[in-house]
């Protein structure tokens, strides 16, 4: 069955699922990764101003808030489906940016890679959680979310280089082959489910739910704590770029180095996820990592007077803020395990809401009182998210 596909498949099979879905993940959370610390350099090539290309990103991270849908239909028509639909459009999204002249072009391929997370992301973690008995989840997602951390170390460096030798377009022409490949591997590698346990849907009604276990207080409260985690970091990421080189004089190539740095931190977040999670129990490791995050923002105007303490405070931001979110996803995934893959796509809508309030907020809160106003703002998001996981929400 779907549920112990782990536990039944040959060894070498199911390795070789997880390393699709890891290189895969890659490739998806490089197109959003992308764009942070080269939105200045992006803005300029459609020429545009740093707030009007906000709107783009704003933009796919609303058309991510559509996860539920293809949570839903992953809950009903399996997960593999969705994956490849999310792959597709990633594909799609990333060529049409590569050649888009326009500001209007480039909209449509936001949109279109916004798709892409939306539809392959729910159905990923739902595959994942039904496969992976809850004792060992937390091991095996932190080790599939270092996808973040790769796409970071690996691919913005060498970002930072396309756009230097051959403009801002350069970088989205890779991410598009590598969906590509992604797309043939997963079709080619990932086994089919059968279908969805159909305890939560209605036979005769196939799109209403019979109950909706994701509305639980605890649930709800989960995915409040994941969306305020993201607005925190978004609000400090999305100005990430332009704080460096106003304040340092970094450029492109130079500003792809330096994330090194973040990446980096973020391999070691995901690690340490993976390695501490499932042993300290899930709910305690996030409120740690909370707490943690709190002060890694107020520390971080501190010491950002230099390069060499501006990226101290940025390394210990991500590092906080990664190891918390990872943590949460294993968290999440047994709330409600009667429909997973909606709760999982909430999770994700929660993300790119919060992805694309702060868009919106932080060129805006940057422009009043640059980095510490953004970091004081983060600050007060992520306590707020520490007292909700205490107050609201208990381990199954």
């Amino acid at each position: 069955m779907a549920s112990h596909l782990v536990m039944t498949t040959e060894h070498s099979t199911t390795r070789r699922t997880l390393a699709v879905i890891l290189l895969t993940r890659i490739a998806l959370n490089l197109q959003t990764r992308v764009v942070y610390p080269f939105l200045p350099a992006i803005s300029r090539g459609l020429g545009i101003s740093l707030e009007t290309a906000g709107l783009l990103m704003t933009a796919r991270s609303a058309v991510a808030a559509t996860s539920p849908l293809y949570g839903f239909l992953s809950d009903h028509y399996g997960r593999r489906a969705l994956m490849l639909t999310g792959l597709v459009a990633l594909v799609a999204g990333a060529a049409l940016i590569g050649v888009a002249p326009t500001l209007g072009l480039a909209l449509v391929a936001f949109i279109l890679m916004g798709l892409s997370k939306a539809s392959y992301d729910p159905a990923m973690l739902a595959y994942v959680g039904d496969a992976v008995p809850y004792a060992r989840r937390g091991r095996v997602f932190g080790l599939l979310e270092l996808s973040w951390a790769l796409s970071w170390l690996i691919g913005v460096p060498a970002a930072g280089f396309l756009i230097a030798a051959a403009g801002w377009r350069a970088p989205f022409w890779v991410i598009a082959g590598l969906g590509v490949i992604g797309l043939v591997a997963t079709w080619r590698c990932c086994p089919t489910f059968n279908r969805p346990r159909q305890a939560a849907v209605s036979p005769h009604h196939p799109w209403k739910l019979r109950r909706a276990p994701w509305l639980s207080r605890a649930t709800v409260m989960a995915l409040a704590i994941s969306m305020l985690l993201v607005m925190a970091n978004e609000n400090v990421f999305i100005v990430y770029g332009a704080w460096m080189e106003d304040q340092f004089g970094l450029a492109v190539s130079a500003l792809g180095v330096a994330s090194i740095v973040i990446s980096l931190a973020e391999l070691v977040a995901e690690s340490s996820s993976a390695g501490l999670v499932d042993r300290l129990g899930k709910r305690r490791a996030v409120l740690g990592g909370l707490l943690l995050n709190v002060l890694a923002y107020l520390l971080l105007p501190r010491i950002a007077g230099t390069l060499a303490g501006a990226l101290a405070g940025v390394t210990l931001t991500f590092l906080t803020f990664e190891f918390s979110i990872v943590s949460m996803i294993p968290l999440v995934s047994e709330l409600a395990p009667e429909t997973r893959g909606t709760v999982m796509a909430l999770n994700v809508a929660g993300m790119a809401a919060g992805r694309a309030i702060s868009s919106l907020i932080g060129p805006r809160v940057w422009a009043v009182g640059e980095l510490p106003l953004n970091a004081a703002v983060s600050a007060g998001f992520v306590l707020l998210a520490s007292v909700v996981l205490w107050v609201g929400v208990r381990e199954r």
